[in-house]
């Protein structure tokens, strides 16, 4: 692994947002519709980031850059590009998402984001002159690029007002009573042993009110056996035969001998939980969140039908299923 500098991280980063996200900062993010679920997804976060190296720069500020009378409001100029005070500002909240550190008040730090934005004008000017951006790949890219910003804004606009209520999330709580129940787990112990022969013997035991605890200790080959077979509560069966095996029992039941991947099992329902019904303070928050989400995605939706309308679509069917293969 490449051990950088705390700079040369930052510097790695300020770069790494800049091409990511500098081209459309000044874009309004569009609100992005996402499926109802009245669940809050999990955030998967980098724990580091990509080892590449990051070799020394000079800087190009303020020395290396020629001296000219700039307008009041204009921090920096290559060519016939120029920068902002506003647009600066929106460049330091895109990279403070991704490094919340990052000091915009301290010289080094300014100096560091006008360096970064200044080479990579100095890049885009010389990828000109080469004329890359006349290949046919390039004008691709940046035709889906300004394609996708189009449709952004338009969603943008589309959903900004719509959003759910409580009343709404609380109505489509009591439609849905069957939704909204904590699902059921049961405590399991269990007896595992080699042989059919042997598990039946142990079950005759056990209708006889042998202790099953303490019959596991003595006679299961099981990894449970030192806990007395106990397997704790399972939101779902380890496989399969366990899952038939207990899904008839009630608490304090046995199940009959069964075989699975270990040998010959049987099981006990020793404690059983869940069932009742969610309370809606609980999930209010994500039912709103998710209804707004549907009622955008179904404005939006509604818009490409009446889009449609007005402009022609043709498939060439029989061409895609040759693509496909079908």
């Amino acid at each position: 692994m490449v051990v950088r500098t705390r700079k040369e991280f930052v510097l790695f980063t300020i770069f790494a947002v800049l091409c990511l996200v500098g081209c459309d900062s000044l874009f309004p993010k569009a609100k992005k519709p996402v499926a109802v679920k009245p669940v809050s997804a999990p955030v998967v976060v980098a724990k580091e980031a990509p080892a590449a190296p990051v070799a020394p720069v000079a800087p190009v500020t303020p020395a290396a850059v020629a001296e000219e009378k700039l307008p009041k409001d204009i921090l920096a100029k290559v060519g016939d590009w120029t920068l902002t005070v506003a647009e600066f500002d929106e460049r330091v909240k895109n990279i403070k998402q991704v490094v919340p550190n990052f000091d915009e008040k301290k010289a080094e730090s300014r100096n560091m984001l006008i360096d970064e934005l200044i080479r990579q004008q100095l890049m885009v000017y010389e990828a000109r002159e080469q004329k890359l951006d006349e290949s046919k790949e390039v004008r691709v890219a940046m035709k889906d690029f300004e394609n996708n910003i189009l449709v952004q804004e338009l969603v943008a606009g589309l959903t900004k007002d719509i959003t759910a209520t409580e009343a709404e999330a609380k109505e489509y709580f009591d439609k849905n009573p069957d939704v909204f129940i904590n699902p059921v787990e049961k405590k399991i112990s269990e007896i595992v042993v080699p042989t059919e022969t042997e598990a039946k013997d142990i079950l005759v035991l056990l209708l006889q009110n042998a202790d099953f605890a303490q019959t596991a200790k003595e006679r299961s080959k099981g990894k449970t056996a030192a806990s007395g077979g106990d397997l704790g509560f399972l939101p779902k069966p380890v496989f399969e035969q366990q899952g038939k095996a207990v899904e008839a029992l009630t608490k304090g039941n046995v199940s009959a001998v069964f075989q699975g991947p270990e040998g010959y099992y049987i099981v006990k329902v020793d404690d059983v939980r869940g069932g009742d019904k969610v309370a809606f303070e609980t999930v209010k928050a994500d039912l709103v969140k998710g209804l707004t989400s549907q009622k955008q995605q179904k404005a939006v939706l509604d818009k490409m039908a009446e889009v449609a309308k007005k402009v022609k679509v043709n498939v060439n069917v029989d061409l895609l299923n040759a693509k496909t293969g079908e």
